[in-house]
C-alpha cells in the first residue's frame, strides 16, 4: 500500500467529522431595515458543503402525485436527479470523481398541483414570491433517526425549507406548513450517529416575507416519530441573530400574533423533566443542548456583536450564562440597517474588540483572525468562534421588496465574506449564471467565483495585516458600483415587465445576474496576481511604476520574536530521531486500525447525556 493511498484513507475518515458551529443569520424587522422590508442573512459555515446555487424552476404536477422526500446530505452533489430542474442532473455534474446515481427517495408525501421557483444552496434561500430563509443548527436534548436508517422520522430541515419555499408565500404560512409536516411526518437533524448527534439535533430558520420577520426553532419529540417547534415574531424595529443555540426564551400561546409552537412544546417537555411545570416556561432553557462554561460563548458571543454592532449604544455584556438568559430575543437598533452593513457584520471577527481576532499570538505576526480546527488537541481550550469565519461555503442578505417584487434580490457572495464581493441575484431570473451554479470541493477550477474568492482568501490571509486592506479595497469598489447600479436596473426590469411582461423582465434580470457574477469573479481572478507580487518572501514590494520599485520587508512585531526565542538565544528544535520506513509503516497500519475499530465503536454507541434521549 503506498503512503499516499494511507493518507487518503484517513483523509477520508476525518472527511466524516462535522463542525458544531456551523452558522450564523441574522434577522432584521421591516422598519429596522433601510429598504423598508424584513432581510435576513445567512453564513453557512461548512468546510465540506456543496457550494453551488440552484434556482429551482416553478412546476406544475399531475393532480393525487407524490412528492419525493431524500436523505439530508450537504456534499456534493446534495442531490442527484430530474425532480428539481435541469441543474441536478446526471447530465450537469462535474465528471471524472465518482458515478453518481440518482438520489433515492426514503419517503413520500402528497404533492400540490402546482410549486414556486425558488433558490438553494445547501439550505433553501428565496423564493419567486419573497419568502426567504436563513438557518442555523443548533443542539437540543432528543435527537432522532430518519426512517432510512431504522428510524421514524421522515424530514429534516432542508426538506422542510424546500417544501415551505414551493408551497408557501408568507412567513406565517411557512411556519405552519413545516411545523405540521415535523409533527405529521417526524423529523431528524442534521447528524444520527456520532458523537454529535446532540450538537446537530435541532435547527433555527430566520424567516422573511415582504413584511415580517421571524424566528423558528425545531427539535424531534421524545417519540422519534414528530417533532417539538416554536417560532417567535421580530418586531418591526428590531434585529434578532442565532449562532448555533437556540434565543427563544418564553412563549405567550395566546398571543399569536407574535408567537406559534406545536401543540406538544409544553408536555414533552414536562414529561422529560426538561420543565417542572411551575416555573415559566423557558424553550431554550427546557430544549437547547446545555454547554459547558465557557463553550457556550462560541455561540453567545456571536450573538452579543450582532446587537453591539446594530445598537452601539447598546450596554449588553460580552459575558452570559449557558442558556444566554441575560440577553433579550431581539434588540432595537440605533439606526436603519442597509444590506452593506449586514455585509459588513458578516465580515466581522471581533475587530477593535477584547476578543479581535486579528490580534495576538494566534494571530501570528502577520494578523490572520482564522483559526483552524485544532484537531485531536483539541480538548480542555478554545480559539473565539467570530461570525466572519474561513470556512464559509457562501453568505448571503435578502433584500425583499413589498411595493415591486420584480425588484427583489439577494446579494450572494461564495466562499468567506472576508474574501468574497457581494453580487446581486434576481429573484425572478430564469437561471444561476454558471460560475455560480456549478462546481465542487473536488477540483480546484477559477472559472467558478468559489475557487477564484478561495484562493485569494487563502493566500491573503498568510499576510492578512497588509493583504487583506487591499482585497477589502476591491471589495468596497465592486459593492459599490453594484449597489450603485441597483435603480436603474430596477426601473428597466419593471417598465420591461409594465410594457412587454414578465417573461422580457426575468430575461433582463438574468443577464443583469449574469453580468454581475461574471464581473465578480473577474475582480478576485484579477486580484490574484495583484496579491502574489505585491506581498510575497516576507516583501513587500511597491511603486512598481516607477524606473526603481520599493522592496521592504514585512519584518515580525517584537513580541512575536520574543515568543519564538529570538532575543535570547533559544530558537533549537528539540532533535527527533529518524523514522524508518518499516517503523513508519507499522505506525500507519495502527493508526489506520485504531481509526477504524474507533469509527466501528462510534457508529454502535453514542455519548450518554444525563438528561438527554435518544429516538429509534
Amino acid at each position: 500500500m503506498r503512503l499516499s493511498t494511507v493518507l487518503f484513507a484517513v483523509a477520508g475518515v476525518a472527511a466524516r467529522y462535522v463542525e458544531p458551529d456551523r452558522c450564523t443569520a441574522i434577522l432584521v424587522g421591516a422598519k429596522a431595515s433601510t429598504t423598508g422590508a424584513p432581510m435576513t442573512t445567512h453564513s453557512n459555515d461548512c468546510g465540506n458543503c456543496d457550494f453551488r446555487l440552484i434556482k429551482i424552476p416553478a412546476m406544475n404536477h399531475t393532480p393525487g402525485s407524490l412528492r419525493d422526500v431524500t436523505l439530508l446530505r450537504q456534499e456534493y452533489p446534495r442531490y442527484v436527479g430530474d425532480s428539481r430542474g435541469p441543474a441536478y442532473t446526471r447530465e450537469n455534474l462535474e465528471t471524472g470523481f465518482y458515478n453518481w446515481s440518482a438520489s433515492p427517495a426514503i419517503g413520500r408525501i402528497p404533492q400540490v398541483n402546482a410549486t414556486f421557483g425558488y433558490f438553494e444552496g445547501v439550505y433553501g434561500i428565496m423564493n419567486e414570491h419573497q419568502l426567504s430563509m436563513g438557518e442555523s443548527t443548533c443542539g437540543a436534548k432528543l435527537w432522532s433517526t430518519p426512517v432510512s436508517h431504522g428510524g421514524k422520522a421522515l424530514l429534516d430541515i432542508t426538506e422542510l425549507g424546500r417544501i415551505a419555499l414551493e408551497r408557501t408565500t408568507n412567513a406565517r404560512d411557512a411556519i405552519v406548513l413545516m411545523g405540521h409536516l415535523a409533527e405529521t411526518y417526524g423529523y431528524y437533524g442534521a447528524s444520527w450517529e456520532g458523537d454529535d448527534v446532540y450538537e446537530e439535533a435541532g435547527e433555527a430558520l430566520t424567516i422573511t416575507d415582504a413584511h415580517e420577520a421571524w424566528m423558528f426553532h425545531i427539535l424531534p419529540d421524545d417519540t422519534g416519530a414528530s417533532a417539538v417547534w416554536a417560532a417567535q415574531r421580530v418586531p418591526a424595529d428590531h434585529v434578532a441573530a442565532i449562532a448555533n443555540q437556540f434565543v427563544i426564551h418564553g412563549i405567550d400561546l395566546t398571543d399569536s400574533a407574535n408567537y406559534l409552537a406545536s401543540a406538544n412544546v409544553l408536555e414533552v417537555a414536562r414529561r422529560n423533566g426538561f420543565w417542572d411545570g411551575l416555573q415559566d416556561f423557558d424553550f431554550t432553557v427546557a430544549y437547547a443542548l446545555q454547554q459547558h462554561e465557557p463553550e457556550q460563548y462560541g455561540y453567545t458571543r456571536r450573538v452579543w456583536r450582532v446587537f453591539t454592532l446594530a445598537n452601539p449604544n447598546l450596554a449588553l455584556s460580552p459575558y452570559t450564562d449557558v442558556y444566554s438568559r441575560s440577553y433579550p430575543f431581539s434588540i432595537p437598533v440605533e439606526a436603519p440597517l442597509s444590506p452593506q452593513d449586514l455585509m459588513r457584520i458578516q465580515r466581522d471577527h471581533y475587530e477593535g474588540t477584547p476578543f479581535d481576532l486579528t490580534q495576538g499570538p494566534g494571530a501570528g505576526p502577520y494578523g490572520s483572525p482564522d483559526r483552524f480546527r485544532v484537531g485531536q488537541n483539541a480538548a480542555g481550550g478554545q480559539f473565539e468562534r467570530s461570525i466572519g469565519i474561513y470556512r464559509a461555503t457562501y453568505t448571503f442578505v435578502t433584500v425583499p421588496d413589498a411595493a415591486n417584487p420584480i425588484q427583489s434580490l439577494f446579494w450572494f457572495g461564495p466562499y468567506a465574506p472576508h474574501a468574497t464581493a457581494y453580487a446581486p441575484v434576481y429573484a425572478h431570473i430564469g437561471a444561476v449564471p454558471r460560475s455560480l451554479s456549478r462546481g465542487t470541493l473536488r477540483q480546484y477550477d477559477p472559472s467558478y467565483t468559489f475557487w477564484a474568492n478561495a484562493v485569494v482568501g487563502n493566500y491573503a490571509s498568510r499576510f492578512y495585516k497588509f493583504a487583506h486592506p487591499v482585497v477589502a479595497s476591491v471589495q468596497a469598489v465592486f459593492e459599490a458600483s453594484a449597489v450603485a447600479a441597483q435603480a436603474g436596473v430596477q426601473r428597466q426590469a419593471s417598465a420591461l415587465l409594465a410594457s412587454q411582461g414578465h417573461a422580457a423582465a426575468a430575461a433582463f434580470l438574468t443577464n443583469a445576474t449574469t453580468t454581475w457574477a461574471d464581473a465578480a469573479r473577474a475582480a478576485f481572478t484579477a486580484l490574484l496576481p495583484t496579491l502574489v507580487t505585491s506581498f510575497h518572501d516576507g516583501y513587500i514590494m511597491s511603486d512598481l511604476d516607477h524606473e526603481d520599485m520599493s522592496v521592504r520587508a514585512m519584518g515580525y512585531p517584537k513580541w512575536y520574536l520574543e515568543s519564538v526565542g529570538y532575543y535570547d538565544g533559544n530558537t533549537a528544535v528539540p532533535s527527533q530521531d529518524v523514522v524508518s520506513g518499516a517503523v513508519l509503516f507499522v505506525l500507519v497500519v495502527v493508526a489506520l486500525a485504531s481509526v477504524a475499530l474507533g469509527y466501528a465503536i462510534g457508529r454502535r454507541s453514542h455519548r450518554a447525556k444525563r438528561g438527554y434521549v435518544h429516538l429509534q
